[in-house]
């Protein structure tokens, strides 16, 4: 609005400059409304504002003033050029009467003589003739129709002496009707032969019928002598006019159209002059500065005055406003501290009460009676609010603070209410809305004690549950259960379909237990994908099996997520107390025994704790503990299994496969160490050393092997993982001087389920160096064939399980016959793992299996070994 008022009152103003001075004024009283309405709505001038405002009274004024400057000035110029053309006009016409009063008295000196000769009339003539004002091109005696005399005796005005007019038709006839009439005769303006735009006389000569004087005045003559005898150089126009033919004897271009013009007759003809300044109409640059600057200096004054009155009605202003911008902050504080005042009126039974506060009960007016107020406060809180006002007012206490709870138009809120006697003796509250802090309390205690996912218990609330529980059953003489269950593959369903998925599986899930069990036992989530139920008051702790069962049955049920239908299963672990422990963090570390437990021996059951678990357990950490050291003390060892081919069972391949010979534990096999070194990321160090110890080995006995035995090295995931892999194989592989391609890593679909950028990286890496890869118990996992043609895969190993069901037929034998046929289709080298009898080998040969590993063949064994019995059964042969 301010930015539109300033353009319109700007326009307004410059339309001063095109407009008359009436039209000035409006305008300007227009620009000044339309500044002084935008000032008022906004309730405020902008400098810019008061400027035009400014300028508003003085654009017109000097306007006005310039007007009056310009018009007496040119008032003076044109008055001037008037008398200019006056004086000209007044020569012009003085020298047409002294040359029309030479030619009367030729005429009448040449009536009273008789017979004259040229060389007496030019004497005659030259003794009449003044100079100055002479201006006859020719004045000739015409006898008879004849040209008898002429003067001045010029060529060209001799040449014509003796031509006979009547020869002449307009000469004749002019010449005629004097002679006839007897009647001067005037003739022109026309261009003579001189080349001078002149006018003829003809003049009658008394006494003589047939002699006619003629005269031939030139105009230009005339004029040039006014020109000159002019004192200030004008831009000038000249016609005459007779008988209706005007003749153009100056004529000036580019007249302003301001000229000035006037004009006189005589002989008949008209004479009308235009005229102006030779270099136009000055203007008075001085007088206009001096106008502009004063109108300058007053636009400058007003401007102050008027800044200075706006400045001292905003000085008022602020002053009205502050009381009011005070009461509006308290107010507005009010609101947004959600807080409301009231005091009793001197009657003690109406309560006045604040906007705030109304806008809170939801009310329109500004007074309430006690009826009033006891209708917005909760019943329940009714009398307590009764007796904390009462107290104040029988000034037992001076002041008080409680909570209590109103009703609001869409709501129960809680307020915070302070209640004083004031000065007057009157009452006084401040109520402050503390429902969102009650909210935000109630909350926070939500979170405290439940999982903000799924809202079942969390592990702290859990433990106090299960402990309470224990308390209770012991008082009781019962007993209570803590199951303890993960879901199974759940990284997969991440993996597959994303976290948003997982989530609300996981709260589907947790929907389920809670169906599944009574209201008194509790379902909590642990971590991630763990969950636990505490199961109370059971008289007896078989019972558990009954919920398991149905626990697992209901986990199992399929689920249907954003239109994804998905199968989980679980795996439970379950402690009982007072059987197994007698304390809540007893009771998780027992069922999580069991539970893992679960998972070694099936997934989708249940197993419950028991005293050999524990022993297990502590076997776990004596390996997990006695583990960092073996590397230092060179406790392991490598042994080795070859692969032959199915053929002609010469060796392809020899597996490196890692034993421990712990000084403390003795022989610890590798399927119970291996997990535990994966579980604590020693397996990388193992690792390490396992693929720098099998190079060494390999390239220390490289030319006893046959040209096409390649070494076979056992990958985990975590050593994929680990981002200096490739450059420990390339170092490696450069020190023993082993070809990459004699070189294979084998990798488990465990391995490819988990995927990640790192190790799709480091499998490219590898493969671009030659090495080749194996897949290690195939059917065993979750891969997928698409993982299987994307991958830089060699070889496709099924997994013993399946080949030791192979002399079984039926469906073992066609899964068996399947994977070698899919292998093939892939491009891959089919090897099968954990041959025992010569009816596998049979079978397997005739399915087209291209490789063999297993105790039929070979076992495990030291290098140096199995070298030494191939070197005898070549010499045997």
């Amino acid at each position: 609005m301010p930015v539109v008022s300033l353009v319109v009152a700007i326009a307004l103003l410059a339309g001063t400059f095109f407009t008359p001075l009436l039209a000035d004024a409006f305008l300007a009283v227009a620009a000044a409304l339309c500044l002084a309405y935008a000032i008022w709505r906004e309730k405020r001038a902008h400098f810019w504002q008061l400027m035009v405002l400014a300028a508003v009274p003085v654009l017109p004024v000097h306007d006005w003033v310039t007007t009056q400057i310009l018009d007496r000035d040119l008032h003076f110029q044109h008055m001037a050029v008037e008398e200019e053309m006056t004086h000209m006009a007044n020569h012009i016409e003085s020298d047409l009467i002294v040359n029309r009063s030479f030619l009367d008295a030729i005429v009448l000196l040449v009536g009273n003589q008789g017979d004259i000769s040229q060389q007496q009339y030019s004497s005659w003539l030259d003794n009449l003739r003044m100079d100055r004002d002479f201006s006859f091109l020719d004045i000739a005696l015409v006898q008879d129709y004849v040209i008898t005399h002429v003067y001045p005796e010029s060529e060209p005005n001799l040449a014509i002496v003796g031509v006979d007019l009547r020869a002449v038709p307009d000469q004749r006839d002019a010449v005629g009707q004097v002679m006839e009439t007897r009647q001067p005769v005037v003739a022109g303006p026309l261009t003579v032969l001189q080349g001078d735009t002149a006018i003829i006389y003809r003049l009658p000569v008394p006494n003589k019928p047939d002699l006619v004087v003629t005269g031939v005045l030139s105009l230009d003559q005339i004029l040039a002598g006014a020109v000159s005898a002019s004192s200030q150089a004008l831009r000038l126009r000249l016609s005459v006019e007779r008988d209706g033919r005007t003749t153009e004897l100056l004529s000036a271009e580019n007249l302003s159209g301001r000229d000035i013009h006037t004009e006189f007759t005589e002989e008949g003809v008209n004479w009308r002059f235009s005229a102006e300044p030779i270099n136009g109409w000055s203007r008075p640059v001085y007088k206009l500065w001096f106008a502009s600057g004063g109108a300058l200096i007053t636009w400058l004054f007003l401007l102050i005055a008027f800044g200075w009155q706006y400045r001292a009605m905003l000085q008022r202003d602020r002053e009205r406003l502050t009381l009011k911008t005070k009461e509006r902050q308290l107010l507005e504080a009010q609101r947004l501290g959600r807080l409301g005042s009231w005091n009793t009126l001197k009657d003690g039974k109406t309560f006045a009460i604040s906007a705030p506060l109304a806008e809170l009960l939801g009310t329109g007016t500004d007074t309430l009676t006690m009826d009033d107020v006891l209708y917005f406060i909760y019943e329940p809180d009714q009398d307590y609010y009764m007796s904390q006002t009462q107290a104040v007012m029988d000034r037992n206490i001076p002041f008080t603070k409680f909570e209590h709870r109103l009703i609001a138009p869409d709501r129960l809120i809680w307020v915070e209410h302070s209640v004083a006697l004031n000065s007057n003796g009157q009452l006084s509250g401040m109520l402050r809305d503390i429902t969102d802090i009650k909210n935000t309390e109630a909350e926070l205690q939500k979170l405290a004690y439940y999982d903000s996912l799924t809202g079942a218990s969390n592990r702290n609330f859990f433990g106090k549950q299960v402990q309470q529980g224990i308390a209770l059953s012991r008082r009781n003489g019962n007993h209570l259960a803590l199951v303890l269950f993960d879901l199974d593959n759940f990284k997969d369903i991440n993996a597959q379909y994303g976290h948003t998925i997982g989530d609300e599986v996981l709260k589907l899930l947790a929907e389920r237990l809670k169906r599944n069990i009574r209201r008194s036992d509790t379902v909590a989530r642990l971590s991630g994908d763990t969950f636990a139920v505490c199961l109370q008051n059971l008289k007896d702790p078989s019972h558990t099996i009954f919920v398991a069962d149905t626990l697992l049955k209901s986990i199992a049920e399929t689920l249907e997520v954003d239109r994804h239908l998905i199968n989980v299963t679980g795996t439970l672990g379950i402690a009982t107390c007072p059987e197994d422990d007698l304390d809540y963090e007893g009771l998780v570390k027992k069922a999580e025994m069991a539970l893992l437990k679960a998972k070694e021996v099936d997934r989708g059951y249940y197993q419950f704790y028991s005293d050999q678990m524990n022993m297990e357990n502590d076997r776990r950490q004596e390996i997990l503990r006695l583990l960092p050291n073996a590397l230092h003390n060179d406790e392991f060892h490598l042994v080795l299994q070859p692969r032959v081919a199915a053929t002609d069972q010469r060796w392809s391949s020899i597996e490196v496969l890692i034993r421990w010979n712990s000084e403390v534990l003795g022989f610890v096999s590798p399927g119970e160490f291996i997990p535990i070194a994966e579980g604590s990321h020693l397996i990388v160090d193992i690792g390490y050393w396992v693929i720098r110890e099998a190079l060494r080995q390999f390239a220390d006995h490289y030319d006893e092997l046959d040209p096409d035995t390649v070494l076979s090295i056992n990958l985990s995931p975590k050593q994929l993982e680990h981002r200096d892999l490739t450059r420990f194989v390339a170092e490696e592989i450069r020190k023993t001087g082993i070809p990459a391609y004699r070189l294979e890593f084998e990798i488990t679909e465990h391995s490819l389920t988990e995927e990640s950028e790192t190790t799709l990286a480091t499998l490219a890496e590898l493969s671009n160096m030659g090495i080749r890869f194996a897949m290690d118990d195939f059917g065993t996992g979750y891969s997928n064939l698409g993982m299987l043609q994307a991958l830089p895969l060699n070889v496709l190993k099924i997994d013993q399980r399946f080949v030791q069901r192979v002399e079984t037929g039926g469906k073992d034998l066609e899964l068996v016959r399947a994977i070698i046929n899919m292998g093939h289709t892939l491009g891959l080298t089919v090897v099968a793992e954990g041959v025992e009898t010569a009816q596998q080998v049979a079978l397997l040969t005739e399915l087209q299996c291209d490789e063999l590993q297993g105790y039929y063949f070979y076992r495990p064994q030291l290098l140096d070994t199995l070298l030494g019995g191939l070197q005898r059964e070549v010499t045997h042969s």
